[in-house]
């Protein structure tokens, strides 16, 4: 990897998925605010750049792991991954939580009143990523797929332009990243109290589990498909 001090935090989990767990421990933004360095994230987040350069070094330095080469993926591959991986498991996931979020809200909420906020943010938040999985599998990663043929010659594909409909769509994951910042900070970073039961402790992990997924899905499309597209769309496009 070429120097980290030189890399913004999305660039640098773009090349090495690994290090995302570096900017998770730290509480660090990767995915809709990864544009920046690893100085900024010192006036942002108060975290030395030299304690983030050490953990990242260690990451990248450590046994190589069967993580996914992401960023090496050709876009139409990685469009299809991201639907049959992430938009899946959003589809799956969602009416469990709900579920269980109604339940501890109903048994816990006179003791952690939150959960009646939680709930509710988690709602509006499931709503929103159904209606915006529906956009991109239907408009934006079928432009993808006919970019990529129209970079092939022999194709002789003309696709339409992206920038409006990504334009939109990163500002939907801008919404849900801070949705799930919100969820974060009221359930204190996903702490189980002790007098959680059993589905109040299965629902704050499956809430953990699912922000974590949302955080690589919105990463790998901020920060890996949609400016590849882009870059792809001005070679080809008048």
């Amino acid at each position: 990897m070429q120097n980290i001090k030189d890399l913004t935090i999305a660039e640098i989990v773009a090349k090495d998925f690994r290090t995302s767990d570096v900017f998770r421990k730290h509480q660090i933004d990767f995915c809709c605010g990864g544009k920046i360095s690893l100085l900024d994230a010192k006036q942002q987040y108060g975290i030395e750049p030299e304690t983030l350069f050490n953990e990242i070094t260690e990451v990248l330095n450590s046994s190589a792991s069967t993580a996914h080469a992401y960023n090496d993926w050709e876009l139409d591959f990685l469009a299809d991954f991201i639907e049959r991986t992430h938009h899946q498991f959003v589809r799956k996931e969602i009416p469990v939580l709900e579920a269980y979020l109604s339940k501890i809200a109903d048994v816990h909420g006179d003791n952690h009143p939150e959960l009646h906020e939680v709930k509710s943010l988690f709602h509006a938040s499931a709503n929103a990523l159904l209606d915006h999985l529906e956009e991109e599998e239907n408009l934006l990663f079928p432009k993808i797929r006919l970019l990529v043929k129209a970079g092939k010659p022999e194709n002789g594909v003309k696709p339409e332009q992206l920038d409006q409909t990504i334009i939109k769509l990163v500002g939907e994951h801008e919404t849900e990243g801070d949705r799930f910042k919100e969820i974060a900070k009221l359930t204190a970073q996903y702490s189980i109290p002790e007098d959680a039961c059993n589905t109040y402790m299965v629902a704050i992990s499956k809430l953990d589990a699912f922000e974590k997924d949302l955080h690589q899905h919105i990463h790998l499309e901020n920060n890996i498909l949609f400016p590849k597209a882009i870059a792809l769309e001005s070679l080809i496009l008048p």
